[in-house]
């Protein structure tokens, strides 16, 4: 009896070193040119964490998800849904959760689930508005919206200036950040930044409510103000950037704790 503690106290201990000298390896689903999780990157390596980035446009094979402890879906497309499935099964964690991945890669449930929390989102159709619109496919992956072509439904466009509001959330399950900033709309050209955002608390407590009705670990919304200072959500982004956010440190405290416990060797 006591040689059969010895040796399940030796492999505990031995699974703890393991541990903690880099055994969990983290697999991120994004370019590794993105320069907010290469700077995530270098940081969880600092912690003692492997990390890998996963190309989102690539088949991830099942023995690839077998060596991960955690797989970060920054940046998800029908080919890598099949993994995301596949970890789920297999009790793989995943930072965003696959229920959430899924449901929001429509366009119409994440306006559904911004109207759901209370946010003020455009009126949908299936036919062209009169007078100018924005015309948007089903699924994120699809396309880019388009100020006034063809899609598989459309917004009319609410007269505003041409900037979006991008507001982000990032959570480790316990608390959540959250920060905003101002670009200007890729409706009428490249996207560039114009500077951080005021962030309004209803805003920021309906993108918290969000959080926690989907059990998200990083989202965006994006929003425009018209000329009654009137905001509506016209976006749900699981795919987030966070450039210019300041939300790195953030970042790495979520993906730290979404990592799955180990073993303790007490």
């Amino acid at each position: 009896m006591q040689a059969a503690k010895r040796l399940s106290r030796a492999f505990l201990t031995s699974t703890h070193q393991m541990s903690t000298n880099g055994y969990d390896c983290i697999g991120i689903l994004v370019d590794d040119e993105q320069p907010v999780f290469s700077t995530v990157a270098e940081r969880l390596r600092n912690a003692g964490n492997r990390v890998r980035f996963l190309d989102p446009r690539s088949e991830l094979p099942s023995s690839r998800v077998d060596d991960l402890s955690l797989i970060v879906n920054k940046q998800v497309f029908p080919v890598t849904l099949p993994a995301l499935r596949y970890a789920r099964r297999t009790e793989t964690a995943v930072w965003n959760n696959v229920t959430a991945t899924v449901a929001l890669s429509s366009r119409l449930v994440g306006l559904n689930a911004l109207e759901a929390v209370g946010f003020r989102t455009p009126p949908v159709t299936f036919e062209k508005p009169d007078g100018e619109y924005v015309a948007k496919d089903w699924h994120v992956w699809d396309g880019a919206p388009e100020l006034n072509g063809e899609g598989d439904f459309y917004q009319e466009l609410i007269p505003t200036e041409p900037v979006d509001y991008k507001y982000y959330a990032v959570s480790d399950g316990e608390r959540t950040w959250t920060a905003g900033r101002r670009v200007t709309s890729k409706l009428y050209g490249p996207k560039r930044f114009l500077g951080r955002a005021r962030t309004r608390p209803a805003l920021a407590s309906r993108l918290r409510r969000l959080v926690e009705r989907l059990d998200l670990r990083g989202v965006g919304v994006d929003f425009i103000r018209d000329h009654e200072d009137r905001f509506w959500a016209v976006d749900v982004n699981l795919a987030a950037g966070y450039r210019d956010t300041g939300l790195e440190t953030a970042l790495f405290e979520s993906i730290r704790a979404s990592l799955p416990d180990r073993y303790s060797d007490e």
